[in-house]
């Protein structure tokens, strides 16, 4: 079955020693996903995700919903982040 590997940064991955950097889980793909999809089954619709980067390269906020995913394909998202 395709996959797809969900990497999740900040406020968005559990803090347990066993994660630091990132909680990373595996999705099942089905054909035609897209990064709004995977968002859902990872319940993490109501979470305000700024920064998404699909196999390295940043997705627009505009592009995301036009975004078909593929078997392999690795997703990270992080929170707004604020800092000083």
């Amino acid at each position: 079955m395709p996959e797809v590997t969900l990497k999740l940064f900040a406020s968005l991955a559990k803090a347990a020693p066993e994660n630091i950097g990132g909680e990373i889980k595996t999705y099942s793909l089905d054909i035609g996903d897209t990064i709004p999809d995977i968002i859902q089954k990872a319940n993490l619709g109501h979470k305000n995700l700024h920064l998404i980067i699909l196999n390295g390269t940043y997705i627009y906020k505009d592009k995301r919903a036009q975004t078909v995913l593929s078997d392999g394909d690795v997703l990270a998202c992080w929170p707004p982040v604020v800092g000083g």
